[in-house]
């Protein structure tokens, strides 16, 4: 028989040395595991709690897309008219889904827990102080902590504008929409194409495609004969999209002439990278 080392108290207890080593282990065992638990479950909460933050940011970042729809209802009554004639004729609603409206964002008074950018894009170049009564705070204050970031590609309008005339030219590139109505008794005589550069052009004229051999010489599209037109009760608006460009041109020049003086109303969209900053503290 093995003789084993023990250990006397004052009191005639007997321990052997192998029972307190048992008993150190079991307790470092018992506190490792304690605290890996505790390690453990406190990051699943934390985790938990990210999670949560992210999810209610998505939702309120879906939720500000929804509120920042093109065309929202700050534009002046006629110009506001034509626009909703666009967004009803063309898409189906009174706002155009998968759009952005970058006036929305002047009318807040509040200071916003989120911030918009819409990449290699300037919104004091469109026309928005030429269709709005007033922009009320042209410089809205922001508060951002903790950042969830959602990008989307939305359609952004690059020009705004109604004025007086008998013709207008407008310069559209690859991807961009135009969309235009004449408000008048005059009627629209022709519709000319031109480029800088000899070029073969592919548009979609409210939904008929068209293939062009464009060139620096004006040449009639014939797109007058598949025009929505005005009457008295409303407008009627015209999307001319410029789907391809076979050169590596920045745009194409669409002339549009009246047999007399009207009142045009021009909209042009095109797709942007749009980045909402949203912050997740709130």
């Amino acid at each position: 028989m093995t003789l084993k080392s023990k250990l006397c108290s004052k009191k005639g207890y007997i321990f052997t040395y192998e029972a307190v080593a048992v008993v150190i282990l079991f307790v470092a065992v018992f506190y490792m595991g304690y605290f890996t638990y505790t390690h453990v479950n406190l990051t699943n909460q934390e985790q938990k709690r990210d999670l949560e933050r992210f999810e209610k940011a998505n939702l309120i970042s879906d939720m500000i897309f929804k509120d920042y729809l093109f065309p929202s209802e700050y534009y002046t009554h006629d110009y506001h008219e034509f626009l909703e004639d666009v967004a009803v004729r063309h898409y189906g609603f009174k706002k155009i889904p998968g759009s952005y409206d970058p006036l929305i964002v002047y009318t807040k008074t509040e200071t916003l827990s989120y911030y918009i950018d819409v990449e290699e894009y300037n919104s004091s170049g469109i026309g928005l102080g030429d269709v709005t009564d007033d922009i009320p705070n042209p410089d809205p204050e922001y508060s951002l902590r903790n950042i969830y970031v959602k990008e989307k590609n939305l359609y952004v309008p690059t020009l705004l504008g109604y004025f007086e005339a008998d013709q207008t030219s407008q310069n559209v590139s690859e991807g961009e929409i135009l969309y235009f109505a004449i408000n008048g008794s005059s009627k629209i005589d022709s519709i000319n194409v031109s480029s800088s550069l000899d070029t073969n052009v592919t548009f979609l004229v409210n939904g008929v495609p068209y293939k062009s051999s464009v060139t620096s010489t004006e040449k009639n599209s014939e797109f007058e004969k598949v025009l929505n037109t005005y009457n008295e009760s409303s407008y009627k608006s015209n999307e001319i999209k410029v789907l391809d460009i076979q050169e590596n041109l920045g745009n194409v020049t669409i002339n549009i002439y009246c047999n007399d003086t009207s009142t045009f109303y021009i909209l042009k969209l095109k797709p942007y990278n749009v980045t909402l900053k949203v912050d997740m503290a709130q």
